[in-house]
């Protein structure tokens, strides 16, 4: 357990160094982070190509989003909330052409979380990735989404009307994916570029 721990600590602090500009570390932190997902999705996903799209895919994640990364928090929360979003975006994506692919990486986006510890983890790597959007924003979604109120709950708590709730969380939902695929073109634009 505390072999773990170490290992998470020395990525947080990789993944601050890097935020200062220190493409060594970055480069370290990527790789220990293609290792560990390779470890936890080898079983999980089989076909050898199915699994390095995958991981390509969280990488790209996580360079995306490095900057929602804040260095008073743990770095597995985060690091796995990509890689669960990134997983059930690669499900999608795969839809029904490879159901072997889609059963065995549902397994990894859906794992149980039963300790108050694994659950604070799941919320600090979300409270991450809310961090792109605006106070109110962030406020409403999480109402919607994660707390699982209605828009009629939502609207009298806040006193907007329902429709305007339901403005909110359809823009902030289109911010969060602008966001991220934003982010993605640049970078596989930039991998294209040096080719």
């Amino acid at each position: 357990m505390a072999e773990k721990q170490d290992i998470w600590q020395i990525l947080s602090e990789r993944m601050r160094l890097a935020q200062e500009g220190d493409s060594k570390e970055y480069e370290l932190l990527l790789s220990k982070c293609r290792e560990i997902l390779n470890n936890h999705l080898s079983s999980k996903v089989r076909d050898k190509e199915d699994r390095e799209d995958l991981i390509q895919d969280i990488l790209i994640g996580i360079h995306k989003a490095r900057a929602t990364y804040r260095r008073e928090k743990p770095f597995a929360p985060w690091f796995f909330s990509i890689a669960r979003y990134k997983t059930i975006d690669y499900i999608r994506r795969k839809g029904t052409r490879d159901r072997m692919v889609s059963t065995e990486m549902e397994g990894f986006a859906q794992e149980e979380k039963t300790s108050v510890e694994d659950k604070w983890e799941v919320q600090q790597g979300l409270e991450s990735w809310l961090n792109v959007l605006e106070p109110r924003q962030r406020r409403i979604l999480t109402m919607a989404k994660l707390e699982g109120k209605s828009v009629r709950e939502i609207s009298e708590s806040t006193g907007l009307s329902e429709s305007n709730v339901k403005v909110i969380v359809h823009r902030s939902l289109e911010k969060l994916k602008r966001f991220f695929s934003e982010s993605e073109r640049t970078i596989e634009g930039s991998k294209t570029s040096k080719k």
